[in-house]
């Protein structure tokens, strides 16, 4: 502990008043703190903000924050191996440092000391010093609002000591993707089509034997060539999203088909109505084999379209094997599930072909 006559005088008029006798631990001559005078090796603003400063005037972190006239190097507060009070603040022309008692200083074990609850302030603060949490509010705003400050991006000393700053920022940024290259506007809005028709198709689904077998014939015709635009499209994007929107949209399409084959009467009872072809009319008979044409045909360009798909999930797969291809655990799960639901959709459609190649697929509407 520092001698009685190394203390400035307002603190011995105050402990003079004690009766208890109070033991120093250690001896330190007045002369020996001020003579040789020792800076911290960080400046204010990164001890502020209990970061690493990489030194120099003005250090990374302050040049790189727009505040480079403010990077302060303080007199060093430490004592030898002991540490002085992290309250007291002296500045570069105060001759004599400020002091702090710690429980270190005394010898506990030796006396009782009553000490009454008086706070010391400092005698005299640096404005330099003073205005250092108004300067890190202002450096904190305008990182957070400024996306080109260097502080971030590890251009500072900050590497192994992440500020606040850089903690708010990586939970705002976006997260990495796995297998969709970076999305283009296009013009010609081809997913907007195709989320309507999808949507459309799974209403007829949801509510069979109430739409006529000609719109469920048309929405399956502009499917098949707003498919094949969407799939061709250069301006959309290009990686597993594009073909998952693709095989669901495909999905409900052969489950519809699936219903129509199995259970026709559901579609076409209500709405039995013959083929003409001018002034010519066809039977009943003929007018179901017409009906099962055009079914068939419908159901061609749905496997046209499936086939398509598979072709381009077998080649995502053929490319990963082949090393031409990084795909994160997510675009692998991505990739397995196109191949998978498109091999069950062939063969589905397989199903749907040998309903539809029946003779009397649709007969028993005739005695209904």
């Amino acid at each position: 502990m520092t001698p009685s006559n190394g203390i400035p005088d307002t603190y011995t008029t105050r402990w003079n008043t004690h009766s208890t006798p109070i033991n120093s631990s250690a001896s330190r001559s007045p002369s020996s703190s001020t003579q040789t005078r020792k800076y911290n090796t960080s400046c204010d603003g990164c001890r502020k903000s209990r970061v690493k400063c990489s030194g120099g005037v003005p250090c990374r972190r302050c040049a790189t924050s727009y505040i480079s006239s403010t990077c302060v190097y303080s007199l060093s507060q430490r004592r030898g191996k002991k540490r002085a009070g992290t309250n007291n603040v002296s500045s570069a022309s105060n001759e004599l440092p400020s002091l702090e008692i710690t429980p270190s200083d005394v010898d506990m074990g030796a006396f009782s000391i009553n000490m009454p609850s008086t706070s010391f302030e400092p005698q005299s603060i640096d404005p330099a010093v003073s205005s250092l949490p108004d300067l890190a509010e202002t450096w904190f705003e305008q990182t957070l609002t400024d996306q080109d400050a260097g502080a971030i991006s590890g251009t500072s000393g900050t590497a192994n000591s992440p500020s606040l700053t850089e903690i708010v920022n990586a939970l705002d940024s976006p997260p990495p993707s796995f297998c969709l290259k970076p999305k283009a506007k296009c013009p010609k809005a081809c997913y907007a089509d195709i989320h309507d028709m999808s949507g459309s198709v799974d209403a007829i689904t949801q509510s069979p034997g109430q739409t006529p077998l000609d719109e469920i014939l048309s929405l399956f015709q502009r499917v098949f060539h707003k498919s094949a635009q969407y799939l061709a499209c250069q301006n959309c994007d290009t990686g597993c999203l594009r073909h998952i929107n693709l095989v669901m949209l495909h999905q409900r399409q052969v489950n519809l088909l699936s219903e129509l084959a199995e259970d026709p009467g559901e579609y076409l009872r209500n709405y039995f109505t013959q083929t003409t072809l001018g002034s010519f009319q066809t039977s009943k008979p003929d007018d179901i084999a017409i009906k099962q044409l055009m079914v068939r045909h419908a159901a061609r360009d749905v496997r046209i379209s499936v086939d398509a798909d598979h072709k381009s999930a077998t080649g995502f797969q053929e490319r990963y094997i082949a090393g031409t291809l990084d795909l994160s655990d997510t675009g692998k799960l991505n990739v397995k599930w196109l191949v998978e639901v498109s091999e069950n959709l062939r063969r589905t459609l397989e199903y749907v072909r040998v309903l539809l190649e029946k003779d009397d697929w649709a007969m028993k509407l005739l005695h209904s």
